[in-house]
């Protein structure tokens, strides 16, 4: 009988960090450190490991070998999380669609030549993660249909891990592993991540600008969040209202991360983390993915900053939201969100 884990484990992120990846322990695909702030808490969604607390997702990666050795003796099943943006950055290919997309991409703007590099088999046994040399560009939900680019501030599960899903390890393509020099991101793909001046600073009127951490920021983040991690599953012949709330609470905060008020880095690993709490990334691991880029996508095309008078949400944050966006509700189709059963 096969073990639902790898044995080789605590060995496997010791040399990961020896080669000078950061690394983090992960429950299935997200932070196995707890929290080390919760909604409500002032630190909470700001603080990146200045409190000198575990507990800040990405944030406590580290190639330290003695706090390796230690985050693995203590949960010695964990899986591996490799930090990008520091050695290399991760072409997240999803499945069939992402591998169709990005090969259509490439016949079309790369002279049909593949990325080369360090190449994972997901979990999933139907994803791909292309290993590319850093560019400094941001991460990117959504870059092609089916494909993210994981960049700073971002992490990826790494072999021997285990998919929480299928019980398959992650593992490196023959030939493939991190011995391979770095794949190159193609320069179409390259120009596609680029920020455009327009996706930078778009015109927030009527609205005061505001730079990433303003506290009507934090108050919206820690609400929203809130919502996500208490939202309604499916019981007792009713139907769930998870993704739902997923969707608008994510459209809400792209809503402020296109207008500058929060990270987006910050507000991905915030709505995952919250999604994990309500059971979503359990229960609908590849619809929850769907639902956060489509509402990336909507809200980053809508940007919003501080209210004039943000008072009083300030003053009620946690008072449900029935839409915090300044313009009309999107109603995705019902393909893109369909209802939990």
């Amino acid at each position: 009988m096969t073990a639902p884990w790898s044995p080789d484990l605590p060995e496997r992120a010791l040399d990961y960090a020896e080669r000078g990846i950061p690394v983090l322990p992960l429950h299935g695909k997200l932070p196995r450190i707890p929290a080390a702030h919760t909604p409500g808490d002032p630190l909470y969604g700001q603080c990146k490991g200045d409190c000198g607390r575990e507990g800040h997702g990405v944030h406590d990666a580290t190639t330290d070998p003695d706090q390796v050795r230690a985050w693995w003796r203590r949960w010695s099943h964990a899986n591996i999380g490799l930090r990008t943006g520091v050695r290399f950055d991760v072409i997240d290919v999803d499945g069939p669609q992402g591998r169709r997309s990005l090969e259509r991409f490439l016949a079309d703007h790369a002279g049909g030549l593949p990325i080369g590099g360090p190449r994972v088999r997901t979990g999933s046994g139907a994803g791909w993660h292309l290993y590319v040399a850093p560019t400094d560009l941001p991460d990117r939900i959504g870059v092609l249909e089916g494909v993210d680019y994981r960049a700073a501030d971002r992490y990826v599960v790494a072999p021997p891990s285990r998919h929480s899903h299928t019980g398959r390890p992650y593992v490196w393509y023959a030939d493939r592993g991190l011995d391979t020099p770095l794949g190159e991101v193609p320069p179409a793909l390259r120009e596609r991540l680029t920020p455009r001046p327009a996706e930078r600073q778009q015109a927030l009127a009527p609205a005061r600008p505001a730079e990433p951490g303003h506290p009507y920021g934090r108050a919206v983040l820690a609400a929203e969040t809130a919502r996500i991690a208490g939202a309604r599953g499916p019981a007792q012949g009713r139907g769930g209202q998870r993704n739902q709330v997923l969707w608008e609470a994510a459209r809400n905060l792209y809503n402020l991360v296109a207008g500058g008020v929060l990270d987006e880095a910050q507000v991905a690993d915030q709505l995952e983390r919250a999604a994990g709490d309500c059971g979503l990334l359990r229960d609908e691991p590849r619809q929850t993915q769907r639902t956060l880029a489509s509402a990336r996508k909507v809200g980053m095309a809508h940007p919003r900053g501080v209210p004039e008078r943000p008072a009083s949400a300030a003053r009620s944050p946690q008072r449900p939201q029935q839409d915090a966006s300044h313009h009309p509700p999107f109603r995705p189709r019902d393909r893109e969100l369909p209802a939990e059963r």
